[in-house]
């Protein structure tokens, strides 16, 4: 097992996530001047003790070169930072490997690579532990690739059976008990089954841009057992989260105003919130670019009924 990068819970017992998601960085035009003010205001804010981007923190042509400059509020802040990588990171200019090598050089950057086996690249671990020295929560950064290989069924891709059994793998020999969260970019395709069938919160603009074939990331969380929830970004006017079989599916408030988006629908971030000594549950909620806080998002109730057959 591979040593995996640590994390400490703040002086008073709290730990705050700061989730970005869909930055967009391009070319330091107007729009990514007012997305690089606004990620800086997002962080002053909600005061994290880690900033994780789930994806698509750059799209361009020169993606190498515009990723210092991109993470400058997250360097300047001096708080440690990640991200995963989203469909569109290396779509055109340099691959994801060359911006893996850039972004490790950043100060506070805490990505790496993974096992090299793995499909993708940036399957890792990070554990949070309490003033004992002890694990209570283990979070899971994995690549959810682009778009499907496979002509029959294209679309977007999913998280690979390597990568699956690689989790479940890491969840037997992570220290017992603890809770786990998972960081990627396209959702899966349980969000639509919990935004339908349970009652979710926030909002669902578009529909749900998930894989159309089902890898089984989901059953893996379930027969773990110890997921708690999952945090992606990639649909921008989608921000709302729902508890399936226990486990909460979540949806971050996209960042970059370099995207598609609403006008009646703010850009902003994701906080999420955790306890020391209580690793069973969180809380989370939003925070807008106008300075809003959204602790309690409006309650979408299923759009059909379950269908029981006893």
């Amino acid at each position: 097992m591979i040593e995996n990068q640590t994390l400490s819970f703040s002086s008073n017992g709290t730990f705050r996530i700061l989730q970005l998601t869909d930055v967009h960085i391009e070319n330091g035009c107007e729009k990514d001047q007012k997305t690089i003010a606004l990620m800086r205001r997002l962080i002053k804010q909600s005061n994290p003790d880690f900033i994780v981007i789930t994806g698509d923190f750059t799209l361009s042509e020169t993606n190498l070169e515009i990723l210092e400059e991109a993470a400058k509020p997250l360097t300047e802040s001096g708080i440690p930072w990640t991200y995963v990588f989203g469909n569109h990171d290396a779509e055109i200019g340099h691959s994801k490997e060359e911006l893996l090598k850039k972004a490790q050089t950043l100060p506070g950057c805490m990505l790496t690579p993974g096992p090299e086996h793995l499909s993708g690249l940036g399957n890792y671990i990070m554990e949070l532990k309490n003033n004992s020295g002890k694990t209570e929560w283990a979070f899971f950064f994995l690549d959810s690739h682009g778009v499907n290989a496979n002509p029959e069924i294209s679309g977007y891709d999913y998280i690979k059976r390597d990568q699956i059994s690689w989790y479940l793998e890491q969840e037997s020999l992570l220290p017992a008990p603890h809770s786990s969260l998972a960081f990627f970019h396209i959702a899966l395709p349980e969000y639509n089954e919990v935004w339908n069938y349970h009652t979710c919160y926030g909002e669902k603009n578009e529909p749900i841009c998930c894989p159309r074939q089902n890898s089984g990331l989901f059953s893996a969380m379930l027969e773990a057992g110890n997921m708690k929830g999952v945090f992606v970004g990639h649909d921008h006017v989608n921000d709302f989260h729902g508890s399936l079989h226990g486990i909460e599916l979540c949806f971050g408030r996209a960042t970059g105003y370099n995207t598609y988006s609403h006008e009646d629908f703010p850009h902003g971030c994701r906080v999420i919130e955790l306890q020391e000594g209580h690793p069973e549950s969180f809380h989370t909620y939003l925070i807008l670019d106008n300075g809003e806080v959204i602790p309690q998002q409006k309650e979408h109730q299923p759009e059909y009924e379950l269908e029981r057959n006893f």
